[in-house]
């Protein structure tokens, strides 16, 4: 989802409202764009992009939350994606999820700074970002996002496709899986870190 806060219902770089509205990315150029593992110097950055791409602290909270959680964050699995002026302007996130007791890879939150959504940012950082969790041996993904987002990067329906149940009544439509190595990932409930207040 990229932010799957109990609070804050659903918020993907795919939600129209929110952090990125790249249903129109398309429009924009991914290889203008430079992905690259988040370091030390981008955490600042990376709360201001969530921060102005959301208008509330939630999502830059949770990436905060979820960084301190050893549990939950995975190195290497933090990604930006820099302007042509070496600004940060994307960032997405996987951290550690399971369905049933089989380690998996949550995509959330996703944001890109305003003034460069539906210029391919989101695109290209998200693209990255699962690259990186296949080069790692990560093996499924989920996502809560924007139905005709995410289909774009391989995300299935995961309950109907797969038979891994979200942890609560969310839509078929949004909550989706994508097999990494393309085996065939796990059946189950899915169980998030504790950061994104789920039960």
């Amino acid at each position: 989802m990229s932010g799957i806060h109990a609070s804050h219902g659903s918020h993907g770089a795919g939600d129209r409202g929110a952090g990125d509205r790249s249903a129109g990315d398309p429009a924009g150029d991914p290889a203008a764009w430079q992905p690259r593992p988040e370091t030390a110097a981008d955490t600042t950055a990376v709360r201001r992009i969530h921060l102005a791409a959301f208008g509330t602290a939630g999502e830059a909270d949770l990436v905060d939350a979820l960084r301190r959680d050893p549990s939950a964050w995975l190195p290497g699995l933090s990604y930006v994606a820099d302007a042509p002026d070496g600004t940060p302007a994307a960032h997405a996130l996987l951290t550690r999820c399971h369905v049933d007791e089989v380690p998996a890879v949550a995509l959330a939150p996703c944001a890109v700074l305003p003034e460069y959504q539906q210029r391919g940012a989101g695109d290209a950082v998200i693209r990255a970002l699962l690259e990186a969790a296949r080069a790692a041996g990560e093996r499924t993904a989920i996502v809560l996002g924007h139905p005709p987002y995410y289909p774009r990067f391989g995300f299935a329906p995961a309950a109907p496709r797969f038979g891994i149940l979200p942890p609560q009544p969310w839509p078929d439509e949004a909550f989706m899986a994508l097999s990494l190595d393309g085996s065939t990932p796990p059946r189950g409930p899915v169980r998030y870190a504790r950061a994104f207040g789920i039960d």
